[in-house]
């Protein structure tokens, strides 16, 4: 296919739209699949403490991480692609584009730290340690995914307009 970006006027920015587009998806449906098997392993720790009477006081904090935790996976499932743009194969779209790809790489580390941050609080829960600032660790680190997906909305918008 190389040949037709030397031969069509503008395919090749057409090109690496659309292959752009693809790989955003791809990463975006991995991530969810990632945040979604953290969402159930919530879940079946939520069952745990609600079985022993004495952490039915972390249920509240189970609810709310499982609230943040499920906005996050539903942001990230249905966020912009910001490769719609009408630069047609500029070096700006390319650079925006790079950007983009730079915010969903980061984004990666973000929720290995939330899946570590889960696997922390469950080996507590299951313990005899106090899972309370756990809890608010995994709380901070999906409020981290949370406002990068503010920030990489921001940089989509910039693309947009």
């Amino acid at each position: 296919m190389a040949v037709l970006d030397y031969i069509i006027p503008g395919y090749k920015g057409y090109r690496q739209r659309t292959e752009s587009r693809g790989t955003d998806r791809a990463f975006r449906d991995y991530m969810t699949s990632k945040l979604k098997e953290s969402h159930d392993q919530l879940e079946q720790l939520k069952m745990q403490i609600s079985m022993d009477i004495s952490k039915m006081d972390l249920l509240t904090d189970a609810e709310q991480t499982t609230a943040l935790l499920t906005k996050v996976r539903d942001r990230l499932r249905w966020a912009n692609q910001g490769f719609a743009g009408t630069l047609m194969g500029s070096s700006e779209e390319t650079e925006a584009i790079q950007a983009v790809e730079k915010f969903d790489q980061d984004l990666e580390g973000l929720r290995v730290n939330v899946h570590t941050q889960l696997q922390n609080l469950a080996t507590s829960v299951l313990g005899s340690e106090n899972p309370k600032p756990l809890f608010f660790q995994l709380m901070t680190a999906l409020r981290q995914m949370d406002s990068h997906l503010n920030e990489r909305e921001n940089l989509i918008r910039k693309l947009l307009h």
